[in-house]
Protein backbone atom coordinates (compact mmCIF):
# COMPACT_ATOMS: atom_id res chain seq x y z
CA UNK A 1 0.00 0.00 0.00
CA UNK A 2 1.22 3.58 -0.60
CA UNK A 3 -0.37 6.86 1.26
CA UNK A 4 -0.02 9.83 -0.12
CA UNK A 5 -0.74 13.10 2.12
CA UNK A 6 -0.51 16.59 1.53
CA UNK A 7 -2.20 18.74 4.03
CA UNK A 8 -5.90 17.28 4.92
CA UNK A 9 -5.74 15.28 1.53
CA UNK A 10 -4.28 11.79 2.15
CA UNK A 11 -5.40 8.69 -0.42
CA UNK A 12 -4.37 5.29 0.03
CA UNK A 13 -2.95 3.27 -3.25
CA UNK A 14 -3.57 -0.52 -3.29
CA UNK A 15 -2.76 -0.55 -7.01
CA UNK A 16 0.31 1.02 -8.96
CA UNK A 17 -0.36 5.06 -9.68
CA UNK A 18 1.16 4.28 -13.09
CA UNK A 19 -1.01 1.42 -13.43
CA UNK A 20 -2.76 1.07 -17.12
CA UNK A 21 -5.58 0.11 -15.35
CA UNK A 22 -6.80 3.79 -13.74
CA UNK A 23 -10.00 4.00 -12.13
CA UNK A 24 -13.11 3.69 -14.01
CA UNK A 25 -15.57 4.77 -11.67
CA UNK A 26 -15.79 6.50 -7.67
CA UNK A 27 -18.28 5.81 -4.71
CA UNK A 28 -18.63 9.25 -2.96
CA UNK A 29 -19.21 9.90 0.30
CA UNK A 30 -18.73 6.74 1.93
CA UNK A 31 -19.27 6.16 5.73
CA UNK A 32 -15.78 5.41 7.79
CA UNK A 33 -14.06 6.09 10.42
CA UNK A 34 -10.08 7.31 11.08
CA UNK A 35 -8.48 5.06 13.75
CA UNK A 36 -6.10 5.60 16.31
CA UNK A 37 -3.74 4.48 19.14
CA UNK A 38 -4.16 5.05 22.89
CA UNK A 39 -1.82 7.76 22.30
CA UNK A 40 -3.47 9.49 19.77
CA UNK A 41 -1.47 8.02 16.82
CA UNK A 42 -3.28 7.65 13.61
CA UNK A 43 -3.04 4.03 13.23
CA UNK A 44 -5.68 3.59 10.18
CA UNK A 45 -8.85 3.43 8.38
CA UNK A 46 -12.17 1.83 8.45
CA UNK A 47 -14.88 2.04 6.12
CA UNK A 48 -18.27 0.26 6.02
CA UNK A 49 -18.84 -2.08 2.50
CA UNK A 50 -22.33 -0.98 1.65
CA UNK A 51 -23.00 2.66 0.25
CA UNK A 52 -26.16 3.95 -1.08
CA UNK A 53 -26.28 3.93 -4.79
CA UNK A 54 -29.28 4.94 -7.21
CA UNK A 55 -32.53 5.26 -5.49
CA UNK A 56 -30.95 4.62 -1.80
CA UNK A 57 -31.03 0.99 -3.16
CA UNK A 58 -27.34 -0.48 -0.99
CA UNK A 59 -24.67 -1.14 -2.80
CA UNK A 60 -21.47 -3.41 -2.12
CA UNK A 61 -18.39 -2.01 -2.78
CA UNK A 62 -15.55 -3.91 -4.59
CA UNK A 63 -13.07 -6.50 -3.13
CA UNK A 64 -9.32 -5.50 -2.59
CA UNK A 65 -8.34 -8.01 -5.23
CA UNK A 66 -4.75 -6.65 -6.45
CA UNK A 67 -2.08 -4.85 -3.72
CA UNK A 68 0.62 -3.60 -5.89
CA UNK A 69 2.90 -2.25 -2.88
CA UNK A 70 4.21 -3.87 0.32
CA UNK A 71 2.27 -3.93 3.31
CA UNK A 72 4.80 -4.55 5.74
CA UNK A 73 3.50 -5.35 9.66
CA UNK A 74 0.21 -3.68 8.51
CA UNK A 75 -3.17 -5.59 7.85
CA UNK A 76 -6.05 -5.43 5.40
CA UNK A 77 -9.25 -6.95 6.64
CA UNK A 78 -11.82 -6.80 3.48
CA UNK A 79 -14.52 -8.47 5.28
CA UNK A 80 -18.31 -8.49 5.22
CA UNK A 81 -19.69 -5.15 6.59
CA UNK A 82 -16.09 -2.90 6.63
CA UNK A 83 -13.07 -2.85 5.21
CA UNK A 84 -10.77 -1.99 7.51
CA UNK A 85 -6.73 -0.69 7.22
CA UNK A 86 -4.17 -0.43 10.23
CA UNK A 87 -0.70 0.31 9.48
CA UNK A 88 0.31 -1.79 12.43
CA UNK A 89 -1.91 -5.18 12.66
CA UNK A 90 -0.52 -5.88 16.16
CA UNK A 91 -1.70 -2.21 17.63
CA UNK A 92 -5.07 -2.11 18.93
CA UNK A 93 -7.60 0.43 18.26
CA UNK A 94 -8.53 2.57 21.01
CA UNK A 95 -10.45 5.63 19.67
CA UNK A 96 -12.30 6.00 16.10
CA UNK A 97 -13.49 9.80 14.50
CA UNK A 98 -16.10 9.79 12.15
CA UNK A 99 -14.69 10.69 8.55
CA UNK A 100 -16.29 10.19 4.99
CA UNK A 101 -14.20 8.82 2.04
CA UNK A 102 -14.09 8.00 -2.02
CA UNK A 103 -13.64 5.11 -3.19
CA UNK A 104 -12.50 4.67 -6.42
CA UNK A 105 -12.12 1.30 -8.35
CA UNK A 106 -11.42 -0.51 -11.82
CA UNK A 107 -11.81 -3.77 -13.35
CA UNK A 108 -9.52 -5.41 -10.81
CA UNK A 109 -11.14 -4.06 -7.35
CA UNK A 110 -10.88 -1.10 -5.19
CA UNK A 111 -8.06 1.14 -6.92
CA UNK A 112 -7.67 3.39 -3.86
CA UNK A 113 -9.08 5.58 -1.11
CA UNK A 114 -9.43 9.49 -0.74
CA UNK A 115 -9.96 10.55 2.45
CA UNK A 116 -10.23 14.80 3.06
CA UNK A 117 -9.35 15.06 6.48
CA UNK A 118 -12.11 17.04 8.74
CA UNK A 119 -10.33 19.46 10.19
CA UNK A 120 -11.83 18.46 13.95
CA UNK A 121 -10.19 15.15 13.44
CA UNK A 122 -6.36 14.93 14.46
CA UNK A 123 -3.87 14.11 11.91
CA UNK A 124 -2.36 12.05 14.37
CA UNK A 125 0.63 11.56 12.65
CA UNK A 126 2.94 8.85 13.53
CA UNK A 127 5.71 6.52 12.73
CA UNK A 128 3.10 4.02 11.74
CA UNK A 129 2.10 5.64 8.46
CA UNK A 130 5.78 6.17 8.06
CA UNK A 131 7.06 3.77 5.92
CA UNK A 132 4.16 3.73 3.65
CA UNK A 133 4.36 7.54 2.74
CA UNK A 134 5.20 8.00 -0.85
CA UNK A 135 9.06 9.43 -0.84
CA UNK A 136 9.73 12.81 -1.99
CA UNK A 137 11.11 13.08 -5.27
Amino acid sequence: MLITMEDELIYFYFQAKASASLPIGTYPDVNGYLLYDQKGHWLGYRMFRTVQGKNQVPVSIPKIRKIDYPIFNASIEDGKDYIEIKFDKDTPVYKMRQQECMLDFNEHGLFGIEVIRKPENPAGNSNLVGKFLEPDI
